[in-house]
């Protein structure tokens, strides 16, 4: 006579210790990401950002006294981007993927390297943040600095004659293939 394990906590343990293991395999992304992860000059780059799972964890999208949600810095080749949010003290500890973010807009850059540090006020602080002497506003660094690469196409130069041979033969024996499939379809669909 076979034995089962019918006992529910058995049961139970072994889901739990199923999804743990699940669960434990998954990484947390980053805190913060753009968006196209390779930009290209003419691209519109968004800014993600995560919601509940990074300390602090945020709630977003919120907005300060004037009503601003948020603001983007430009020094030269360096970012300072401000978010209004307010932060919970519990995150949700397991790793969800995709995670959920915030985007906001950061627009079309030209051709460059990049760097951008996200940094969280409250929602009574402005923006801009001013600098006052003795500091009176204090703005948290969320994440890490974020390096980026906006790049141009490339040209594909069709003035050559190498290139422009190339262009005429891909046309060429493009058109023969269509005819000859057209050709063979017409001779079957005629036997039919």
């Amino acid at each position: 006579m076979k034995k089962y394990i019918t006992n529910p906590f058995y049961i139970l343990a072994f889901v739990f210790a199923c999804s743990t293991g699940q669960l434990s395999a998954q990484t947390f992304e980053p805190p913060v990401i753009i968006d196209p992860p390779n930009p290209m000059v003419g691209d519109t780059i968004r800014v993600g950002l995560f919601t509940t799972f990074y300390p602090p964890c945020l709630i977003l999208p919120w907005q300060n006294q004037q009503g601003d949600t948020h603001l983007f810095e430009f020094n030269n080749n360096q970012i300072d981007f401000y978010v209004v949010a307010l932060t919970t003290p519990l995150c949700n500890p397991f790793p969800v993927s995709p995670a959920p973010r915030e985007f906001y807009e950061l627009g079309q850059l030209p051709e460059g390297n990049y760097s951008m540090q996200t940094y969280g006020i409250g929602p009574f602080t402005p923006l801009p943040v001013p600098i006052t002497d003795p500091p009176t506003y204090f703005p948290y660094t969320y994440g890490g600095l974020l390096t980026f690469a906006v790049t141009a196409p490339k040209v594909v130069d069709s003035s050559s004659k190498t290139s422009l041979f190339i262009l005429i033969s891909s046309f060429f024996f493009l058109t023969l293939f269509l005819l000859k499939r057209q050709s063979s379809n017409e001779l079957l669909w005629g036997k039919l």
